[in-house]
């Protein structure tokens, strides 16, 4: 059974269907619950009803129908978890999300073009070095080679006693304060207060060889940035992450939900729920329930009530393969029939032309 609005937020009726026969019964003028006790208390051979999680028709058929089997439906109980979970969405997490997925790189990977040029300038030193000393080996004269080499005989002693590029790697006063300040540009923060924050975490350097590094370290973090909007996280609640064929979008999901551990383990309870809606075993509802508890989130506490309060039917809905999906297809049927009858009929015409 289940209801539909003749007038919407104003007059509620009822609908009751037959799931053996696959037809209507009857039409109520009402969802209140006498009336609806009234009706069912003419429908004695009844076993099964399935319904919604409504108070008045729980109350009505445990009235009307002691002895028989009341199940809620699992669409019902499955939209009832995706919106208590989507609203969590919505509370903890925002609409756009911002992403940064850090190389771990230390200052020598944050090169300013000055330092960029040097290293270059010294690579290419060094095949000059090569090459001088090859000319050497294959006894050409020193003159000769600085001739050909453009360079000086003193130069090219020099050269022949190298054995490794003449630049060596030198460490930079900003190294151990990179991650930090990369932390502080994804915050929004300004040069100057970067700077006084490093200075208050031990930094003794000055801010002109911050200023220096800045420009390479800002582009380092933009280019590892990227954004994960709030609904693409909001699929997960209906569909596998297996399910997701963008590849880059699965990724980030993965990257976010390892730094949510919270999201990440309320989806993995969200799956196994569906699970063992489907499962025929309710002893599994029960130790679901007090995992559940144990997160203490305010929306899945909203959910874990609504099912306590309700538990011996949705227990039956995982026993049971009824459900109210015939109910609520006449009722589609019922709002063509509405339209057509807009503004001109009354109920008992409306009730004739819905069991018809």
């Amino acid at each position: 059974m289940d209801d539909f609005s003749s007038k919407k937020r104003e007059i509620y009726n009822s609908i009751i269907t037959d799931n053996d026969q696959h037809k209507k019964i009857e039409i109520i003028n009402s969802r209140e619950k006498d009336d609806i006790v009234e009706i069912l208390k003419l429908f004695t051979n009844v076993e099964t009803v399935t319904r919604d999680f409504s108070l008045t028709y729980k109350n009505a058929i445990t009235e009307a129908l002691p002895n028989a089997k009341q199940i809620v439906d699992r669409f019902h109980i499955l939209k009832n978890l995706t919106d208590d979970l989507c609203n969590y969405l919505k509370r903890t997490v925002s609409d756009r999300i911002k992403l940064y997925k850090d190389t771990d790189s230390s200052y020598k990977d944050v090169l300013t073009k000055r330092q960029q040029d040097k290293i270059d300038t010294a690579n290419r030193k060094w095949e000059l070095i090569k090459e001088a000393k090859q000319l050497y080996q294959d006894k050409h004269t020193k003159t000769s080679i600085a001739k050909k080499l453009g360079i000086s005989r003193v130069t090219l002693n020099l050269y022949l006693s190298l054995d490794e590029p003449p630049v060596k790697d030198s460490n930079c006063i900003l190294d151990n304060y990179i991650p930090l300040i990369k932390q502080y540009i994804i915050d929004g923060k300004k040069t100057k207060e970067i700077y006084e924050e490093m200075k208050k975490n031990g930094y003794k350097g000055k801010m002109t060889v911050l200023n220096m590094h800045m420009k390479s370290i800002r582009n380092e973090v933009k280019n590892n940035i990227s954004y994960l909007k709030r609904s693409k996280i909001k699929k997960l609640f209906f569909y596998n992450l297996e399910d997701i064929n963008n590849e880059n979008l699965k990724q980030d999901i993965i990257f976010y939900l390892n730094q949510n551990e919270e999201l990440k383990k309320i989806i993995e309870l969200e799956k196994e729920f569906k699970n063992i809606l489907f499962s025929k075993k309710t002893d599994k509802l029960e130790t679901w329930l007090k995992k559940a508890k144990q997160l203490d989130v305010i929306e899945l506490n909203s959910f874990i009530n609504l099912i306590e309060s309700d538990i011996e039917a949705v227990k039956n809905a995982i026993i049971y393969n009824f459900s109210n999906g015939l109910t609520e297809g006449f009722n589609n049927k019922t709002k063509v029939i509405k339209r057509q009858m807009y503004g001109r009929c009354s109920f008992d015409l409306l009730r004739l032309k819905i069991l018809v």
